[in-house]
């Protein structure tokens, strides 16, 4: 998921008030995070990155994937609505990109290593992030 007009209210905010603003909203996600058993990524910025299923077989992946993140997709939008942005009060609208498939991951680095997933899988999710309308879930037709 990323966030609808963050480059204007970076431009517009305090880097501290962009941290606060942030630090909220990515603590209500990791509580979401837990409720549905899924696997927060990593964040970056404006996007918050999770995914379901990764250990299971492909078949049980896709079906599971597509449920929870279905669901914790949902409610991270809700949740979103009740956080302010800190430059104009309006509240905070998400676009969100939905798409199943294989990765591979693996933690990579030797100074503070990270844990990434690699593969289309993550891009074709990044490209129906970036063309889906603010406040909607943009599913892949290969997920629906």
């Amino acid at each position: 998921a990323d966030i609808v007009g963050f480059t204007d209210m970076c431009s517009a905010a305090t880097p501290y008030e962009v941290m606060c603003f942030l630090n909220l909203l990515y603590s209500r996600f990791d509580g979401l995070v837990d409720i549905y058993k899924v696997y927060k990524v990593e964040t970056i910025g404006d996007c918050y990155m999770v995914a379901g299923g990764l250990p299971m077989d492909a078949l049980r992946a896709h079906v599971h994937s597509t449920l929870l993140h279905s669901g914790v997709l949902q409610a991270m939008l809700r949740a979103a609505r009740d956080v302010r942005m800190p430059h104009n009060g309006e509240p905070v609208r998400l676009r969100v990109g939905l798409h199943s498939g294989p990765v591979t991951s693996g933690v990579v680095g030797d100074r503070m290593p990270r844990f990434c997933l690699f593969g289309d899988t993550v891009n074709v999710a990044s490209r129906m992030e970036s063309t889906c309308r603010p406040g909607h879930i943009h599913v892949s037709a290969a997920t629906q």
